[in-house]
């Protein structure tokens, strides 16, 4: 079996993470998932000691697909990002700064494919967080107990009518078949032209998986905490990412991430 060590900065708590239920990577409460490797499934179980998460595998793989599992691991969980100026901004805030204890050694999570982030931006749709999860956790033991491909998205999509995805299991064709071939999306804008994905959803995607902290997306929630939290009455997107800028800068995608998170999530 063997075994992926990665330093982590000063600041990272994988507790902190696990605890407070973030929205990709991980798809329970647990501090473990599972890939598929060449056909096989290969269960990932992390811990930390000190300034090293631990990754265990319950396979032996060849040296250079364990090499890419670990850039890719460090990638998603952004174990070396240094966030001190994002933490000031958070310290001044007035909701924020109540939230410290929580937000301090935390991390926004990547996916681990680009199509697992889209999939999971589309069973988030007009839903709460428990039935994103229950979505997700519903897709992934349908298609075999790891998250699938497009590929096997579209080698049977009869399946997703068990996987309590609604509507959206048309989006979720429409994505698999935009990413067929694909590893990654390498113009997050092209996207647009997938039927089920819009500038919301990119925005998001930006944020989360390709970790632009400064990308922000306008959703009736982040309204509600600016109008009854922040006790500012806007309503038009326009001014609430004038609101958002200013008040946030190039963390204001971050900001409300934790704000949604705190406020409403837990």
């Amino acid at each position: 079996m063997d075994q992926i060590v990665l330093p982590v900065s000063e600041d990272f708590c994988l507790d902190k993470i696990i605890r407070h239920q973030p929205f990709f990577f991980f798809f329970s409460s647990l501090s473990s998932r599972v890939i598929r490797i060449g056909g096989e499934l290969v269960t990932m179980s992390f811990s930390q000691s000190g300034s090293e998460i631990i990754v265990d595998l319950d396979a032996t793989l060849d040296s250079d697909v364990l090499e890419g599992i670990k850039e890719r691991v460090a990638y998603c969980l952004g174990t070396m990002d240094n966030l001190s100026d994002f933490y000031t901004i958070c310290s001044d805030d007035k909701i924020l700064s109540g939230f410290m204890d929580g937000i301090h050694g935390n991390r926004l999570l990547s996916a681990f494919t680009d199509f697992e982030a889209l999939v999971s931006i589309i069973c988030s749709q007009n839903v709460s967080f428990s039935q994103y999860k229950k979505m997700v956790l519903k897709i992934v033991e349908v298609y075999g107990g790891a998250f699938p491909s497009a590929s096997d998205i579209l080698d049977d999509t009869s399946l997703l009518s068990g996987c309590g995805v609604g509507y959206r299991a048309a989006y979720i064709e429409n994505v698999a078949m935009f990413m067929k071939g694909k590893d990654i999306v390498d113009d997050a804008y092209r996207l647009s032209s997938v039927v089920g994905i819009g500038p919301y959803s990119i925005d998001i995607f930006m944020l989360f998986q390709k970790r632009q902290y400064d990308f922000f997306y306008v959703d009736s929630l982040i309204k509600k905490i600016i109008r009854n939290d922040y006790g500012v009455d806007i309503s038009s997107d326009k001014d609430i990412r004038a609101f958002a800028q200013n008040h946030w800068g190039r963390y204001k995608g971050l900001c409300e991430v934790y704000l949604q998170k705190f406020l409403y999530d837990n």
